[in-house]
């Protein structure tokens, strides 16, 4: 039986910043209803990778595919298609809650009609209905990590993409986070970035491990999850060394 057809796919992806590769000749896909964690010390290259998949960065060389649709010639087709949740969440502090769900929805070009039924129910799912007439910029940091990954989930994406999305909260939200990620994950190729260990294996399929730009470490959970702490300790190694 063959295996289903990945809906995010990146081949040979590389992204220099000024005149270092930051990402180097990164290979790796996620299939539908796969949670993925792309786990990496500060500077491996984490953000850089999410940036290009989410339509944000280009890359200098290789290709990212969404729904086998080459995401920089078709751009805002794709951009349809996932949803994009950065390590800062890019907030307008003068818009309540609501506000800024609904303007979030405009800009992704959904009708009145559908904004309302999605804001509603991101409002619910991630417990921010409370809160829907306060100020953005009035937000601890958690409740601006759960309106960030409400916007993200708007528009019912295929492909979902978290930077460090369990920074700020506490270890309630965090659970909450888990479950809610792992519920979301059934329809939808979800890959989150993180430099936590244990929220990789509490949430994820498989890992992808990046040191200095490249792929270290691409492998299934269910197997040795020991592996995980060899390579990082053989990482930590080479990063004292360097």
């Amino acid at each position: 039986m063959s295996s289903p057809s990945p809906l995010l796919q990146l081949d040979h992806v590389t992204r220099r910043r000024e005149g270092r590769e930051v990402v180097r000749d990164v290979t790796f896909s996620v299939t539908r209803g796969e949670v993925l964690g792309l786990l990496g010390i500060n500077g491996a290259g984490k953000s850089t990778t999410l940036a290009m998949i989410a339509g944000v960065l280009k890359p200098d060389a290789g290709t990212v595919h969404v729904a086998n649709c080459n995401l920089h010639e078709r751009p805002e087709w794709a951009r349809t298609r996932i949803g994009y949740l950065p390590e800062n969440v890019p907030l307008w502090p003068e818009l309540t809650v609501r506000e800024y769900l609904d303007a979030c929805g405009r800009l992704r070009g959904m009708p009145r009609a559908a904004r309302k039924i999605a804001v509603d129910r991101e409002l619910l799912r991630l417990d921010l209905a409370g809160l829907a007439r306060r100020l953005s910029g009035q937000l601890s940091l958690g409740q601006k990590r759960r309106l960030g990954l409400a916007q993200a989930l708007l528009h019912d994406p295929e492909v979902l993409v978290l930077d460090e999305p369990g920074n700020g909260l506490d270890p309630i939200q965090t659970a909450q986070l888990r479950e809610l990620i792992r519920g979301l994950s059934g329809q939808r190729a979800t890959i989150i970035s993180t430099h936590i260990l244990g929220e990789v294996e509490a949430m994820c399929d498989r890992v992808v491990i990046l040191h200095a730009g490249r792929v270290r470490l691409d492998a299934a959970l269910a197997g040795d999850r020991g592996a995980l702490d060899r390579m990082f300790l053989q990482i930590a190694r080479e990063h004292v060394a360097a």
